[in-house]
């Protein structure tokens, strides 16, 4: 069996800049008026298909493709729908995008050094990372109808220090590093291990900063004529306002984006984070250490994997696998069911859950033949896609499972799967 290798971000990259150069090249009126006709067809039958879902008034939510949970601006021209996705990235006030990247990114902004840069204060300047947070007092306030002023003791507001911008309200506790305080730790990896900056950018007007590199091994997992590789980055994502803490995270994603962004932490093979506390600087040699575990994780992570992808299993095998897995979470699946004292509701909602299982496993099977790898991906996929999850209307449920896998609800079942799955490899 042979499959093509597919990378991610170039992908989805391809993808983002067929779209925005479709609307560069008709610039014409009659053009123009063809392409928001299609844009209106196809956004209308994306919708009645629930691949977009509504989340607030011009502003919807991909739930299939390689923009899954993606957003998207969604405006009317002439009567006319115009869908466009959003990219987040900051712009500063002569126009110029707050991004540096070593690829060009698909919506065209930022300063592009074709194949990286292993120059921290390049990719800061590139970048304009360099986004000082100034913190004041919150000042005395009087509450109407009360005499005299009144102290917000240990508050403090956080700023742009550069325009004022608030961001937000912090604790005595909280402390920003500067962005050479931040990713200098990062620079002493690139020099062990030889490894290129990718990508560095700020969002949400310097609240939110990210960089990137690639790592110097990619994951590959191998079988006969099976090769499935996948390009590893080591990513940063640094809130400032007080609203996140600070993740380091070995990810298949290069960030370019604020999607981009949320699909490293989505998709992460492994995340560090740490308070923004006074102590912080002082832990991100912790973080360093914990990143290099991580840089040898993708080697035995390969190997495991192989092991997986060299293991041949039935489906009756894959059935009995997931029902002992199923069981231990407390739900019944396949042989463990008992079909006769189940309700209507209960016998469909398991119906369901196995016809979702199995369909990931039909597809997983034809693209990477019948192993255990295949029975792997399948369970990840139907915890990612195809688990309910609950809330009132499509939109709600689907930031429920963009949030889920966001928070790593199921990475614990996922990594007794694994468990499971590699005692079958012997």
């Amino acid at each position: 069996m042979s499959i093509t290798t597919v990378d991610v971000n170039q992908a989805f990259a391809s993808e983002r800049m067929a779209q925005v150069g479709r609307i560069q090249d008709l610039m014409s009126d009659a053009g123009q008026r063809r392409y928001i006709e299609e844009q209106t067809a196809n956004f209308e039958a994306r919708v009645a298909a629930g691949e977009l879902v509504r989340l607030s008034e011009g502003r919807y939510q991909s739930t299939q493709g390689w923009d899954r949970g993606e957003i998207w601006n969604v405006t009317a021209v002439d009567g006319r729908t115009l869908v466009l996705p959003q990219h987040g990235i900051d712009i500063d006030e002569n126009g110029k995008a707050r991004l540096y990247s070593a690829v060009p990114a698909w919506h065209g902004l930022g300063q592009v050094i074709d194949g990286g840069t292993s120059d921290v204060e390049e990719v800061i300047r590139l970048g304009g990372l360099d986004v000082p947070a100034v913190s004041v007092p919150v000042p005395d306030y009087q509450v109407p109808g009360l005499p005299g002023y009144h102290k917000a003791p240990g508050q403090f507001i956080v700023s742009n220090g550069d325009t004022g911008e608030f961001w937000g309200i912090v604790g005595k506790i909280h402390k920003n590093l500067s962005a050479r305080e931040s990713f200098d730790f990062m620079q002493n990896l690139v020099e062990d291990h030889g490894v290129i900056f990718e990508s560095a950018g700020t969002m949400a007007g310097g609240r939110k900063v990210f960089i990137s590199c690639q790592l110097p091994q990619h994951v590959t997992i191998s079988e006969g004529d099976i090769a499935d590789p996948v390009r590893m980055f080591l990513v940063v994502q640094d809130t400032r306002d007080g609203s996140s803490s600070y993740k380091a995270m070995v990810t298949p994603w290069r960030p370019v984006c604020q999607n981009t962004n949320r699909f490293a932490l989505r998709d992460a093979a492994a995340v560090t984070s740490l308070r923004h506390t006074s102590g912080m600087a002082g832990r991100l040699e912790k973080v360093r250490a914990a990143l290099r575990l991580s840089v040898g994780y993708v080697d035995a992570f390969a190997a495991e994997e192989t092991a997986l992808a060299r293991t041949n299993t039935t489906l009756e095998e894959f059935e009995s696998v997931m029902a002992g897995l199923f069981k231990a979470e407390g739900v019944a699946m396949f042989g463990e069911r008992d079909r006769a004292s189940e309700s209507t509701r209960t016998a469909g909602s398991n119906d369901r859950r196995e016809e979702a299982l199995m369909s990931q496993f039909r597809t997983e099977r034809a693209r990477v033949g019948s192993t255990l790898y295949a029975a792997e991906n399948a369970l990840t996929g139907y915890l990612d896609w195809d688990k309910i999850r609950k809330g009132d209307g499509p939109a709600a449920r689907w930031n429920a499972r963009i949030e889920a896998s966001l928070a790593g609800d199921d990475d614990g079942f996922k990594s007794r799967a694994h468990a499971r799955l590699m005692t079958l490899t012997a």
